[in-house]
């Protein structure tokens, strides 16, 4: 037996809002057989926007039964019997948590008609319930409420299995054993499709528009994980009805996954995320030259036009490098740029500074020790690469950093000679440097499996590789 539902709500999701009315047609396959409707208190306020759509105002309801007055009858004509409704996982949701309020979990098979109807009458331009009633000759009767909803749906399933000629509905509930959601207006066949695999994922929306994107150890495991679950969140039940389509990349292991992720972010903000979006430049310590002659250091955001002596992802830890080295080297606080004072630095009041600050240092000895600071930076810089595992077993992934600039990353080949290190670039994908790139490169969590190998140390450990591909 098929229990066919429909409810009005107080609102979008199941989460916070309450059942105000609901409909319940049971069906046989051929015709139906039972049904039942009540309005229901939902022991709070109907918002005027939600009155508006379904009719249902507070006054209506005052004096309906509460949902657990009307639970035992529910629950008869629901209990071993197929949850049935147009766009399922929103009438379930709240059915489910009424249910679970009372102390009681709700655990039925579940089929869609959006589902049911994209599989067995292909080819509409829409299928929401109105325009599938227009196109299927069934007329609705009292638009948005419970029951003139339930009776077409009721209608409509009477028509797909009158024409399920390759049995679509015993397939799908074999299907739906699992506790997997999948979003009705996503192919099953595409979430069936997804790979056990490390990369990145992207939800699309109807206009082919991505709207999430995500990283995975395993990309199938991580989009069920989306999809599946008890708990009605007002994200995953608005995220869900936007998603017609799931892309993905293979990217061969989580770090890479992790810097296509931080770019896709970027590159298409997509509407669900929201980590990650962001255009910040980040920090840096910059080099100047006052009137003086003496060479001054400042950290400021990144910018063009100011030369850059390095680049940092906050501002906390340019302002921990620059106090550390510039303190080995003894450069003035003042000309480092971490104090600030109208005459001499607190550090030459307690004879900790050679006087810079005040010209009892020459600008000749005192950028000399800014140079030092330079070169020290550039030390930092050091040019290497990180490996790690590729698509294949054949394949090694390459992640290139140089000068401090991330330059991208690629695959290759364990039987590729690769002779030197711009050979190596051949095999690089390029993309933009970012700040947040440096917080996924310095993780030792997100660079875990990958051997990180300095310019001079890959020129011979490249050699062994090689062999041992």
């Amino acid at each position: 037996m098929y229990a066919i539902v429909d409810i009005e709500t107080t609102g979008g999701y199941a989460e916070r809002n309450r059942i105000c009315e609901i409909a319940i047609i049971l069906h046989d396959g051929e015709k139906v057989v039972k049904e039942y409707q009540s309005l229901i208190n939902p022991e709070r306020a109907i918002p005027i926007g939600v009155q508006a759509i379904h009719g249902i105002s507070d006054a209506m309801v005052e004096d309906a039964p509460k949902f657990y007055e009307e639970a035992k009858t529910i629950y008869e004509l629901l209990k071993d019997n197929i949850f049935v409704a147009h766009s399922v996982n929103f009438d379930y949701s709240f059915v489910q948590k009424a249910f679970a309020e009372l102390g009681f979990p709700l655990q039925l098979k579940k089929l869609c008609t959006v589902r049911l109807s994209r599989k067995i009458f292909p080819g509409y331009k829409s299928y929401s319930l109105g325009n599938l009633c227009s196109q299927r000759n069934i007329i609705i009767n009292d638009r948005h409420r419970a029951y003139g909803d339930a009776i077409a749906t009721a209608e409509l399933f009477t028509q797909l299995v009158a024409n399920d000629h390759e049995d679509v509905i015993s397939k799908t509930l074999k299907k739906n054993a699992t506790n997997v959601n999948i979003p009705e207006n996503l192919d099953k066949e595409v979430f069936e499709a997804l790979p056990h695999s490390p990369g990145v994922y992207y939800f699309l929306n109807n206009k082919n528009k991505i709207i999430y994107v995500g990283k995975a150890k395993d990309i199938k495991k991580r989009v069920s994980n989306h999809f599946g679950g008890k708990k009605a969140e007002v994200t995953k039940q608005s995220f869900q009805k936007d998603i017609y389509h799931v892309d993905y990349l293979l990217t061969g292991n989580e770090l890479i996954a992790l810097l296509h992720e931080s770019h896709e972010i970027r590159k298409h903000w997509p509407r669900f995320n929201s980590a990650q979006k962001n255009n910040n430049p980040g920090f840096a310590i910059f080099l100047y030259e006052d009137r003086l002659g003496y060479k001054r250091l400042q950290i400021g955001r990144k910018q063009p036009g100011m030369k850059t002596v390095m680049r940092f992802a906050n501002h906390a830890a340019a302002f921990h490098f620059l106090v550390e080295k510039s303190k080995q080297l003894n450069v003035c606080p003042k000309m480092a740029g971490y104090q600030s004072a109208p005459a001499e630095c607190f550090d030459y009041k307690i004879k900790e500074c050679d006087g810079a600050c005040v010209g009892k240092e020459s600008a000749e000895i005192h950028n000399k020790k800014v140079d030092q600071f330079i070169e020290a930076c550039d030390a930092e810089k050091s040019d290497y690469i990180l490996i790690g595992k590729g698509k294949s077993e054949q394949e090694l992934s390459i992640i290139m950093v140089e000068a401090g600039y991330y330059l991208g990353y690629g695959f290759l080949d364990k039987n590729d000679q690769v002779t030197d290190w711009e050979d190596l670039k051949n095999y690089l994908q390029r993309f933009p440097d970012h700040p947040e790139i440096y917080k996924i490169l310095s993780s030792p969590s997100a660079t875990k499996g990958n051997q990180k190998f300095k310019k001079e140390e890959w020129m011979q450990q490249k050699v062994r590789l090689n062999k041992a591909g």
